[in-house]
């Protein structure tokens, strides 16, 4: 369940994140103004700002009160939201409903993250990760297409829909917590006996360090970018030619939207039953790359088989990075929500960081390609970034090999 858990409410994201996109797009809407790049920018980074922090604060209640009662709160909030967005008809009341979810959703996902790798550790850990991604990309994968669907007939129909997916969800959460007899927090992580926890020897303690390190780095730019291209993209693909969009439907958009999703899945139908990534940099390097060329196919591409292949791209190299910043956080950890709720609140900042800078560079250059412009910047910035650390990280644990050979006896 803790799975299914994870699948709708991705499925509501997924309605509530295209329906407010798609406001944008909407004739005679007051939030289809001329610079609307700016302001929803500014929301999506206040949202990705209150998240953040919410992970890192709000989610030590999970360790504290147990996971049951913190995931249930914030669903209830969640729902809330839903109902406010699809009533709301000024850009205020979207940042203000936007403040009250980014909250909420920091305390929910740490605690079901939490709650799915309890007791477990290593290769079991991976395991388990690996079905969680696959649970959350299903729920975006169906749920942005069936988001698109109900936008071309209401645009307010997809926050509805989101409501539901949540009353739902929680409804079926509370069956399950009710014969639910297990215990509500950590649980020691217990392996088969004979079995290792991890797939090989970790490296040294500084080559650890380096790789959670880079893990968060490309978590956050891939966030980043993933934030451009999901928010920013689906109102220029609807807009009319005569506008200076694509002139999609709403179902196309979606379609495009939730091939990311598609192709995490099958990263995370693999990774998460091979170790062979494990303390590698290279895959962590090559994910990165595929979202590059994403990058840049969403820069120049109007055609939308080559604009769905530049998703599918893109949540190839997403899919690597993210259970990679997941097991690099929690592996060894007890405190699971708390370390989840960084993982998770790196996540966000980047989310918010690639949301501001696209408002300051939209301010200046309001053209509808600015955005997915930025995001093959950010990503290359920080894949620089990261050989440097790695770099650095590798030569250390090479002097520190080299120490401890010469003064052994």
């Amino acid at each position: 369940m803790n799975y299914g858990a994870a699948a709708l409410m991705d499925m509501l994201i997924a309605c509530t994140a295209l329906g407010l996109t798609l406001l944008g797009a909407v004739e005679g809407s007051p939030f289809n103004v001329p610079d609307f790049n700016f302001r929803f920018a500014l929301l999506m980074a206040v949202g990705g700002l209150g998240t953040a922090l919410g992970s890192i604060y709000l989610s030590r209640l999970s360790d504290r009160f147990g996971r049951k009662p913190v995931i249930l709160i914030s669903l209830v909030g969640i729902v809330g939201t839903c109902l406010l967005f699809a009533v709301a008809d000024r850009w205020w009341h979207l940042f203000a409903i936007t403040v009250a979810r980014a909250a909420f959703m920091g305390m929910f996902w740490p605690s079901l993250e939490a709650r799915i790798t309890d007791g477990a550790d290593g290769r079991e850990m991976t395991r388990r990760l690996g079905w969680f991604g696959i649970s959350f990309c299903a729920g975006l994968l169906l749920g942005y297409p069936l988001s698109g669907l109900l936008h071309d007939a209401s645009e307010h129909v997809p926050f509805y829909a989101g409501a539901g997916f949540g009353v739902l969800l929680f409804v079926l959460l509370v069956a399950v917590f009710r014969r639910d007899r297990t215990h509500d927090g950590h649980l020691p992580a217990i392996q088969p006996d004979g079995e290792q926890t991890d797939a090989e020897p970790p490296p040294p303690p500084a080559l650890r360090r380096a790789f959670l390190l880079t893990a968060w780095i490309s978590n956050a730019l891939a966030y980043a970018a993933a934030s451009i291209l999901r928010n920013m993209f689906p109102r220029f693909a609807k807009l009319t030619a005569a506008d200076g969009g694509l002139d999609f439907t709403g179902f196309e958009t979606g379609l495009i939207a939730a091939g990311t999703s598609g192709a995490m899945l099958v990263a995370f139908l693999v990774l998460g039953k091979y170790h062979f990534w494990h303390y590698r940099y290279r895959y962590l390097l090559l994910g990165q790359l595929a979202m590059l060329v994403s990058g840049l196919i969403f820069a120049t591409a109007s055609s939308m088989s080559i604009l769905v292949a530049g998703s599918l791209v893109f949540g190839s190299g997403a899919g690597m990075v993210y259970i990679s910043s997941m097991y690099y956080s929690l592996s060894g950890h007890t405190a699971r929500a708390g370390q989840s709720g960084l993982h998770e609140g790196i996540l966000c900042f980047g989310w918010c960081g690639g949301m501001i800078i696209v408002a300051a560079v939209s301010r200046y250059v309001a053209a509808h390609r600015t955005p997915y412009w930025v995001c093959t910047a950010i990503l290359a910035v920080g894949i620089v970034v990261q050989a440097v650390l790695y770099g650095r990280a590798r030569r250390s644990a090479g002097n520190g090999r080299r120490e401890a050979r010469t003064q052994s006896p």
